[in-house]
């Protein structure tokens, strides 16, 4: 190995180490976590400090003599911008390290070409950053319902619109940021790993419930940074209702949900009053709508654990913010009585990033890429 990929590698692991522990910590520390040399953590430590990664702290309390530095890690270092497609918005975020959104935008799709929109409202939106963060930013990271197929060099924003990967080339010129492009069940997994509740596992499985339905697995083999893989499929088109042909995506997509409940409630106007008056909720027809859905819901769902067997299965998307409502009557269904799964009830959770996993992951995919 070339002497300048030693050098990376070495802050890589320590930029590892530090990043998940938010308490201080001192070169002795760093040694015993990494088992490198202590001069060699001196410098990396020396350069981490030149680079605003971290700040001195205090000086450890206890023993005789002189008493070593210690450190803190900084999270506003620098930062990321995450974006999340899908036919009807497009979302902007900005967060520092450890996903702290210090700045959002939401803007509608129109009828303008789907690429020049694009540009347009991301310049405007790396415009209306503070100079003294903008200054910070080391990419973006966007979030997509399609795929990216580096192979064959082509994405797709949607399922309908297929462009060449080259256009991802042409943008970052424009904007003069690097960009990473991904499904957005990989961000999701990548929000959830990284710094999601469950973090600490080697595997688990999420499904993303937005207006599209994407499904995709984790799985961690070592313990370096990048000893990690994630893979997504499209479950949106798995056949869920053979009699009647319907389609994953036609039963438990977050539209179809939120366009049954707003036909039959019109004087309501967001499904946050559905769920949180018991009115709607609990009535007749809202109990039918939900039956309906979660049903359909379970049958992808067991689908799922007899094909992975994950340790969790998470799940993401939109749907994710009304997870207090409806999480026991999922497992009711999916755990029925004399069930056949490895594991149990815990198995199944939902995220608690509230419908963002997704463009969170998004906006730290550079940050991921870039330090660790």
């Amino acid at each position: 190995m070339y002497q300048k990929e030693i050098k990376q590698s070495n802050e890589n692991i320590v930029f590892h180490s530090i990043y998940f522990t938010e308490n201080s910590f001192s070169i002795p520390d760093l040694t015993k976590i990494t088992n490198m040399t202590f001069p060699t953590i001196k410098r990396v430590i020396n350069e981490f400090l030149e680079k605003d990664i971290i700040k001195e702290w205090t000086l450890s309390t206890g023993g005789v003599g002189r008493r070593a530095v210690r450190y803190k890690y900084n999270p506003d270092f620098c930062y990321s911008i995450g974006v999340s497609i899908d036919e009807e918005k497009i979302k902007f975020i900005m967060i520092n390290t450890v996903g702290k959104i210090s700045q959002s935008k939401t803007v509608e799709t129109t009828n303008e070409d789907f690429i020049t929109f694009f540009e347009k409202n991301l310049k405007n939106f790396i415009v209306e950053i503070d100079p003294k963060h903008l200054s910070k930013v080391i990419g973006v990271g966007i979030s997509i319902p399609g795929i990216y197929n580096k192979e064959s060099h082509f994405l797709e924003f949607n399922n309908i619109d297929r462009y060449e990967s080259s256009i991802i080339k042409e943008l970052e010129k424009k904007i003069g940021l690097p960009i990473w492009v991904e499904n957005e069940a990989n961000m999701s997994i990548l929000a959830e790993a990284i710094i999601g509740k469950h973090k600490v596992l080697t595997d688990f499985t999420v499904i993303s419930i937005n207006n599209k339905i994407t499904c995709s697995t984790f799985h961690k083999f070592g313990n370096k940074s990048e000893d990690y893989f994630f893979k997504a499929s499209r479950v949106h088109h798995m056949i869920v209702d053979y009699e009647n042909k319907k389609k994953v995506g036609d039963c438990i997509s977050f539209k179809v949900l939120k366009n049954k409940i707003m036909k039959a409630f019109p004087d309501i106007k967001t499904l946050d009053e559905f769920f949180s008056n018991k009115k709607y909720r609990e009535s007749e027809t809202g109990k039918k709508i939900l039956n309906e859905y979660l049903n359909y819901m379970g049958i992808i769902l067991k689908n799922l654990l007899f094909t992975y067997n994950p340790k969790k299965l998470i799940i993401c998307g939109e749907l994710s913010q009304y997870g207090n409502y409806l999480l026991d009557d999922i497992l009711n269904i999916v755990y029925e009585k004399n069930h056949i799964f490895y594991r149990g009830r815990e198995t199944i959770s939902f995220s608690n990033f509230k419908g963002s996993s997704s463009i969170i992951g998004a906006a730290l995919f550079p940050i991921v890429d870039n330090l660790m």
